[in-house]
């Protein structure tokens, strides 16, 4: 009979909260719990398949501060991964808020070493054995006495539990599931990597461990070290990438047979959005509490103001430089209707901001050229055929200026006398890129009698607001408005 099996295990580690994809110089989209989710669903449909994350999942993120972090725990029930091993960060509340989190999890929180004394039982439940595709694997989760003392300040832990050393632990596990026909055994680690290799060079002789899914280090690797002929692997931070073993395992030997290992990042070419856990997300991480409209956001220096949407107004200036600061571009062109609140300031709460800013929307990245970026906003300001002026009206980021004259603009139109970025003309052969909203972007022919191909469009976020709001939230001190000088309308009477 053939006993050799091929499976797959998917690990993560370190997520810290961070539940958003970014973009790189080359408009890329990295990361995200929806690329995750839908590159841990696509390898399942694959082939036999085990996913854990190997601690940290929790941390106070800012994007849900007031929740420290319990937040995350609903995005993480949607993953379904297999098991989850303790970071210290979990540990960072205290021993009730660990205890939530250990209880709203569906999936099994594995730890080794923490001990409640008195009644010789384990808080967490040490170890599992799951089955996939038909090698039955031990994972055993281990942290080292460092993360351990972080709940001991506290008088009761102190009186109540106690760390057991990783070996003792780990060769116990092994020795009460030896009846089970274990054919691998998996470490669930947040050592570290420098802990990992100790883990693996001083292993006693009577244990025997084939594989460490580590993590708590943060590092990037190019390939999986072997340390006492042990392969050890992180999968980086947040969610860029996910760690990915491919084992050939020999179930009557009981024995690793063959391994590779690749650390795989979350593009949408590896993985496809998962738009479940999108809309889960946008409920859960700024809707869900109560409360949470009356939350601080941000800060103003003064009480910004946008009277008319013709003009350049300070919080057009705030906004459209926000999206310049988020995602890579050359400048930003922001619709001043998105704008629907005439002041705001100087504290922003959740609610304020929810009315300055209501239009939740696919934030994208244009390419034009220099010519079709002048000709665009020369047909802005021409006269149309049902007499109008402009049929939209914008506020920039910083660095674009432009400047029309308004002579004579309800009979002849405005001219459009200076277009400049960073104080540079456009050329009109060089390509730019510009960011907009979906919306924007639809309504592109008609502001601008410009049509935008899809394959020079880049979608760079999946929620507008969300990315504002993480934004200001993240955002150090005070928000002071910059000085106006984007757009100037010369001799026009509106």
């Amino acid at each position: 009979m053939f006993m050799e099996k091929e499976i797959t295990l998917l690990h993560a580690n370190d997520i810290h909260g961070r539940l958003n994809f970014s973009v790189n110089k080359e408009f890329m989209i990295q990361g995200g719990i929806s690329l995750l989710s839908g590159y841990v669903k696509k390898t399942r449909q694959e082939r036999p398949t085990f996913f854990g994350i190997c601690g940290d999942v929790l941390q106070e993120d800012v994007g849900g501060s007031d929740y420290k972090g319990t937040n995350t725990v609903e995005l993480i029930n949607y993953l379904q991964p297999d098991a989850i091993s303790l970071g210290n960060h979990e540990l960072d509340y205290g021993l009730a808020h660990l205890l939530i989190f250990k209880q709203c999890l569906r999936s099994q929180v594995l730890c080794a070493n923490i001990v409640v004394s008195a009644l010789d039982q384990y808080l967490f439940q040490p170890s599992k054995v799951i089955e996939v595709g038909g090698v039955r694997i031990l994972f055993i989760g281990v942290i080292p006495k460092a993360f351990f003392n972080a709940i001991m300040s506290d008088e009761f832990c102190r009186n109540t539990l106690e760390y057991k050393d990783s070996y003792d632990a780990i060769r116990g596990e092994i020795k009460a599931h030896e009846s089970e026909h274990i054919d691998l055994v998996v470490l669930m680690s947040h050592y570290g990597i420098d802990g990992d290799r100790t883990l693996a060079q001083e292993l006693p002789e009577d244990i025997h461990v084939d594989l460490i899914l580590g993590g708590h280090t943060h590092i990037n690797m190019d390939e999986a070290e072997v340390v006492g002929g042990i392969p050890i692997a992180q999968s980086s931070y947040g969610t860029t990438h996910v760690g990915r073993f491919d084992l050939t395992v020999d179930t009557e030997k009981k024995k690793l047979v063959k391994w590779s290992w690749q650390r795989v990042p979350l593009t949408e070419e590896t993985s496809e959005f998962d738009c479940g856990v999108d809309d889960l997300a946008d409920r859960v991480v700024f809707h869900k509490k109560k409360s949470r409209e009356n939350a601080l956001i941000c800060e103003f220096a003064d009480t910004y103001t946008q009277k008319s949407r013709l003009y350049e107004s300070e919080l057009g200036d705030i906004i459209a430089d926000a999206f310049a600061s988020i995602f890579p571009m050359d400048f930003a062109i922001l619709q001043s209707g998105s704008l629907r609140k005439a002041e705001c300031g100087p504290k922003v709460t959740e609610k304020d901001f929810k009315e300055l800013y209501p239009f939740d929307d696919r934030y994208v990245i244009v390419t034009l050229t220099g010519k079709e970026i002048k000709d665009a906003f020369d047909y802005l300001f021409s006269l149309k055929p049902d007499g109008s002026v402009m049929n939209g009206t914008f506020q920039y980021s910083k660095g674009f200026r432009l400047v029309a004259d308004g002579t004579d603009c309800w009979q002849k139109g405005c001219r459009v006398t200076s277009l400049t970025l960073n104080g540079e003309e456009f050329e009109d052969a060089k390509e730019y890129h510009v960011g907009m909203t979906r919306n924007c972007v639809i309504g592109c022919f008609q502001y601008f009698n410009l049509v935008v191909s899809p394959e020079r469009q880049k979608v760079v976020s999946l929620s507008t607001y969300q990315a504002l709001a993480t934004y200001f939230l993240t955002r150090p001190g005070v928000v002071t408005a910059p000085e106006k000088g984007r757009f100037i309308l010369e001799n026009f009477e509106g």
